[in-house]
């Protein structure tokens, strides 16, 4: 075998590796057959994955199903520490949680994408079962395009453009040019609010988090039902979180 082919092969097995974590995260678990069935490939080919990633802790098997192991919550954890905005934020989002009862949350763009970095529920928080380390599109959350609308033109458009913006409500926006509108209303108004284009149902507020020349670290926001999310409410909720989106640029930029 060539040094080409071999560096080929591993890449392939690479992928094949991501690819089942990513099938047993859609599905919880999974039997060696079952998992074997959804990827299209021979049993044998899954169970010599699947005994690979188990010798090294990233899978574990419990009556015969395979799923994720809490390994990958040590690498998470490690990832997530990296970010100084996420020690900076977390006591304000507990502190917006505790004030409003509602759910706040922290995001930061990592690759394109929407990563939620962190989440503190209040005492009325309605979860959507959103979990902490979600990746996805920028442009279908208020936290999303906080952080897209204040991107460098050239990166905003690359993610626009290596999206097909897909849909995930009636309400979402699909369509590229009415998606560059509304950061651009983003970036005057300097906060966005998510009106179910997410999920039905649910409304957010969000406000960005922007160093003194104004790159965008991340942004954070407040999440709740639509009929406690009102116009006077919302109006409340951007003062509230412009507030504490300049005490985690502070704790972040100056400390």
């Amino acid at each position: 075998m060539t040094q080409e082919s071999e560096s080929t092969s591993g890449i392939q097995s690479i992928v094949r590796a991501t690819q089942i974590i990513e099938m047993l995260r859609e599905h919880d678990s999974l039997t060696l057959t079952e998992l074997a069935d959804k990827m299209d490939i021979p049993t044998s080919t899954a169970h010599v994955y699947l005994q690979t990633l188990q010798q090294e802790g990233f899978v574990v098997c419990e009556d015969h199903k395979y799923r994720n192991g809490l390994r990958f919550l040590e690498y998470g954890s490690h990832a997530r520490r990296k970010y100084e905005i996420y020690s900076a934020a977390k006591p304000v989002l507990r502190e917006l949680a505790m004030e409003t009862g509602e759910r706040a949350g922290l995001g930061v763009e990592e690759n394109g994408k929407r990563v939620l970095l962190c989440v503190e529920d209040g005492t009325s928080a309605v979860s959507d079962n959103t979990p902490i380390g979600q990746f996805t599109d920028m442009h279908w959350t208020a936290l999303g395009q906080c952080i897209l609308a204040h991107l460098p033109p050239t990166r905003r458009d690359e993610i626009i453009a290596a999206s097909d913006l897909p849909r995930a409500t009636d309400q979402t926006i699909t369509d590229p040019e009415e998606l560059r509108q509304e950061l651009a209303d983003v970036r005057e108004q300097g906060y966005a609010i998510e009106d179910e284009e997410h999920r039905d149902g649910i409304r957010s507020v969000c406000v960005p988090i922007l160093t003194p020349d104004d790159a965008v670290l991340g942004s954070i926001g407040l999440t709740g039902p639509i009929n406690r999310f009102d116009e006077t409410t919302v109006g409340e909720y951007v003062q509230l979180l412009t507030d504490r989106a300049n005490v985690v640029k502070l704790k972040t930029v100056y400390y």
